[in-house]
């Protein structure tokens, strides 16, 4: 029979009573009591607890009786499920944002083409980030901290708040897709953070080097004899990025044909790319040292390449009133081929191995347009090392 709350009160203590369904209650006195319920399970009696009473109340027993059944339904034992659930909790409520973070470094780590990607991830989420997410379990990480974590330091430092805003919403992302993570992504931007940081980040861009400038420039650094200078300069005649530089080997070096390859696992679009090198480029190379070293351009420890900040030191220190970045090159090379002849979108892109156009557009376009890369690499070169006699 179902019962009221007033009956159950006035129960007698000691024994079982069913309020229907599979539902029990057995009082110690008129005050305290315990719900269980009771099922059939593989041919056996199982009786489970569902907690004490008062505390438990009859319209949350039956809700928790009525939960336990579905699950019976589908073929499963309640108590087991239950026990799962508590195993589950256990684990999740051990998962802290940072054993994500590791997890997700792994799983990119593959995809990044310089090493220094993953040391920038790792040491900006462990000084800026941690402190306040790693305060409590994964699972109970809420859009209030995330928003906690950035609100400090969002006018002042509006570009690293929302770096590291996309960072947490890709660890969140994939926090969700292992099951790892319930509800919405609280990191994510639209329709969500940007109605509370509504103030727009600064779109930042490297410095870049007047083009006209770069002839001076290049000549300074002609009379500086380091590594760092010679990856410099090659870096000017290439347009490439430094990461594609710094692990150069000679065997990407085609000496007949005058090409460097690099390979797919270096470029940012994950695609192998060769760069007709000019004569100064090649001269450049073959001017170098290094021939039985692993690398082109080593560091201090000959078996390894040079560090990533060395060129950009070398530019801090050698030229201290100057605020161009090393990549910023690339820039003065697309300002100087847009104000200076007509090479053409496509050599221009692939000369900066960006990708082209649509996906439709790449597929029919199969050639490299090497030849005539190579007569705006070289015209490039003549520019850039014009003011050396």
């Amino acid at each position: 029979m179902k019962y009221t709350a007033q009956e159950i009160k006035r129960l007698n203590p000691e024994k079982l009573h069913c309020d229907g369904n599979g539902l029990y209650i057995r009082l110690n006195n008129q005050k305290m009591g315990n719900w269980c319920i009771r099922y059939r399970w593989q041919g056996r009696t199982r009786e489970m607890g569902l907690g004490p009473y008062p505390q438990i109340t009859l319209k949350q027993a039956r809700m928790l009786r009525d939960e336990a059944m579905i699950i019976l339904a589908k073929g499963d034992d309640p108590i087991d499920a239950r026990r799962k659930k508590i195993y589950e909790d256990k684990n999740k409520a051990s998962i802290r944002f940072s054993h994500v973070v590791e997890k997700v470094i792994a799983n990119k780590r593959i995809k990044w083409t310089c090493p220094k990607n993953e040391k920038q991830w790792r040491s900006s989420l462990t000084r800026d980030i941690y402190p306040y997410l790693d305060q409590k379990p994964l699972s109970l990480i809420t859009r209030k901290d995330v928003i906690d974590a950035r609100d400090p330091i969002w006018n002042d430092k509006t570009d690293t708040a929302r770096k590291m805003i996309g960072r947490m919403a890709r660890i969140f992302g994939y926090a969700k897709a292992r099951g790892l993570y319930q509800g919405e992504n609280p990191a994510l931007w639209k329709h969500n953070l940007n109605e509370v940081f509504s103030i727009k980040a600064e779109v930042k861009h490297h410095e870049a080097l007047d083009y006209k400038l770069i002839p001076d420039f290049y000549l300074k650094l002609h009379h500086i004899d380091t590594i760092g200078s010679f990856a410099l300069r090659f870096i000017i005649l290439t347009a490439g990025r430094t990461c594609e530089v710094r692990f150069a080997t000679r065997h990407e070096i085609n000496q007949k044909k005058s090409i460097w390859t690099v390979p797919e696992a270096r470029m940012k679009a994950r695609r192998k790319h060769n760069v007709p090198l000019s004569r100064q480029a090649f001269t450049l190379l073959n001017t170098l040292s290094t021939h039985n070293m692993p690398f082109i351009f080593p560091g201090r420890n000959p078996e390894r390449p040079m560090s990533n900040g060395t060129m950009y030191r070398l530019i801090r220190k050698r030229f201290p009133h100057e605020t161009f970045t090393v990549h910023g090159f690339r820039s003065s090379f697309r300002d100087w081929t847009e104000e200076n002849g007509d090479y053409g979108h496509n050599v221009i892109e692939f000369s900066l191995a960006h990708k082209i156009g649509t996906k439709a557009e790449a597929a029919y376009l199969r050639t490299e347009l090497i030849d005539k890369r190579r007569v705006l690499m070289q015209e490039w070169a003549d520019f850039a090392t014009s003011k050396i006699h």
